[in-house]
């Protein structure tokens, strides 16, 4: 589960999902102007537990006045992805191929060389296997290591090796 807004990170999606909706919105504007909530009293304990997941009130049902001050330093703190990193989620999988070709050969090449040993060679289901771990179609990733020459497979389509001088 993800830590609460309170603790140490902020999400800025939780914050605006919550003040999506017009009645948690409305409930927000009420505690935040001390006044009396106009909900009935099952929708106003919902609004309440949709603002503390997101922040934006504490358990007493008061205000956090910090929230929108550690949601800004969240964002302002990522520093930008540059090489291959900007192609990889955030547990190191492909999120997107690139457009750029020279990219795409050096992302299809870091990838082949953490999905294949030096000098190893692989059975079709093991490196389609490995390959699920990053990429979500491990699929068109093979094919595609195929077919930009990182990944050499044997005429006969049984097994892969890298295509790293190894032979």
């Amino acid at each position: 589960m993800k830590e609460s807004l309170n603790e140490s990170t902020a999400d800025w999606r939780r914050i605006f999902g919550a003040l999506a909706n017009e009645e948690t919105r409305r409930s927000y504007a009420q505690v935040i102007l001390g006044i009396d909530s106009d909900l009935l009293p099952a929708r106003r304990e919902k609004a309440l537990k949709n603002l503390q997941a997101a922040g934006l009130v504490t358990a007493e049902g008061l205000v956090d006045d910090g929230v929108y001050a550690r949601t800004l330093t969240v964002g302002a703190t990522r520093a930008p992805k540059d090489g291959i990193a900007r192609f990889l989620d955030a547990d190191g999988r492909i999120d997107r191929y690139p457009k750029n070709q020279e990219d795409r050969v050096e992302l299809l090449q870091a990838i082949g060389a953490k999905a294949i040993q030096h000098g190893e060679e692989l059975k079709e289901p093991d490196l389609t296997l490995r390959l699920e771990n990053l990429a979500d179609d491990a699929v068109l990733l093979r094919r595609y290591l195929v077919d930009y020459g990182v990944v050499i497979r044997r005429p006969d389509g049984s097994a892969y090796r890298l295509a790293d001088g190894s032979d």
